[in-house]
């Protein structure tokens, strides 16, 4: 009879919350599944909401993501790649999923809590676009191709298997998360649940329909955008996309949250967002309206971020520490940019 220690028994493995997959037997599936033949270098490359390795093969590169477990299921994992191959046939450089010898794209790992989906993708451009210099072509430019993609998704007809990004997955969501995170973490609560509620009220008047609402890349920021040799830009990690407000998919990038801290930073900021939308109109007109509830969606994505990203999704990965400092601290800045951007009055 087996022995007890603690309630758990001594011939049974212990619980995890995340895991990381081997490098070296990660290796062998990709050689298997993808590139028979071919030598390969494996290496875990970041770690996050989900893992990514870097995989030398011959002269190529490519990435490997690992989904954490229990945050996308394999029906929404696949309408995401759905989404990036609309966006190939519209001639839109994205990264791209690389298929599986049998044609297929997610693979499944059954580690010991629970099942991982992974995916090849394609490495894309030569530099991140932070890295070059920000001139009001580039912003233009930016502008033009992010108008392009969202054009391209209004025909896209294929079944969509993804979260909206709405008031519900945003906002509800995210503060229920703070609230329980306020039982071990002393944070002004109160604050973050009033601006909470005057962003959902302010969301009600607005427009859920095409084009002003439709599919999103749901995490658009500089990170998340490289150039080729010309410096057009591409687009990379959608792991974040699902319908919702257009104007949410600009903010991030066209009107940063950190610029809106800083009164120091506003005509930086005004410059950013007139030269993209310059771009971005020539393609899709934008009303005033739509162009106004921009800076609504700053601190609806960044309630988001300390809700369900920080609280939610990385604790197990950054550790309490770093979860509460960065909760304090975008609490702290989130009250700077409310008292520098009246948009509730």
């Amino acid at each position: 009879m087996a022995l007890r220690n603690g309630g758990i028994r001594l011939n049974q493995l212990f619980p995890l919350e995340v895991s990381v997959l081997s490098s070296d037997a990660l290796s062998t599936h990709l050689s298997n599944e993808y590139f028979s033949r071919t030598q390969l270098k494996c290496r875990l490359f970041s770690r996050g909401l989900h893992d990514v390795y870097k995989i030398w093969a011959g002269d190529q590169t490519y990435f490997y993501k690992v989904y954490r477990q229990g945050v996308r299921s394999k029906a929404e994992i696949q309408s995401e790649l759905d989404l990036l191959l609309h966006l190939k046939a519209a001639d839109l450089a994205v990264n791209l999923p690389v298929g599986k010898h049998d044609g297929t794209y997610i693979s499944e790992f059954h580690t010991a809590n629970g099942v991982r989906y992974g995916v090849l993708y394609t490495s894309v451009g030569m530099r991140e676009f932070s890295h070059i210099e920000e001139t009001p072509e580039s912003n233009e430019k930016l502008g033009a191709y992010i108008a392009s993609v969202h054009t391209a998704w209004d025909r896209c007809d294929a079944a969509l298997n993804r979260w909206d990004l709405d008031a519900s997955t945003f906002l509800d969501r995210s503060l229920e998360a703070a609230r329980q995170f306020s039982e071990v973490h002393d944070f002004d609560l109160d604050f973050l649940e009033e601006v909470g509620k005057q962003v959902k009220n302010k969301l009600k008047g607005l427009p859920t329909e095409t084009p002003q609402f439709g599919i999103c890349h749901g995490d658009f920021y500089s990170g998340n955008v490289r150039v080729d040799a010309e410096h057009n830009p591409i687009l990379i990690d959608f792991d974040f996309c699902g319908k919702g407000w257009r104007a949410y998919d600009i903010s991030m990038y066209a009107y940063p949250f950190g610029m809106g801290s800083d009164v120091a930073n506003f005509p930086q900021r005004e410059r950013r967002k007139e030269q993209f939308l310059n771009g971005y109109n020539k393609v899709r007109a934008m009303s005033e309206a739509e162009v106004d509830s921009i800076a609504l969606f700053i601190p609806f994505r960044r309630i988001f971020n300390i809700g369900t990203l920080y609280i939610t999704y990385l604790t197990n990965t950054w550790g309490h520490s770093t979860v509460t400092w960065n909760v304090d601290s975008d609490v702290d800045m989130l009250k700077k940019w409310v008292d520098l951007n009246p948009i509730f009055s």
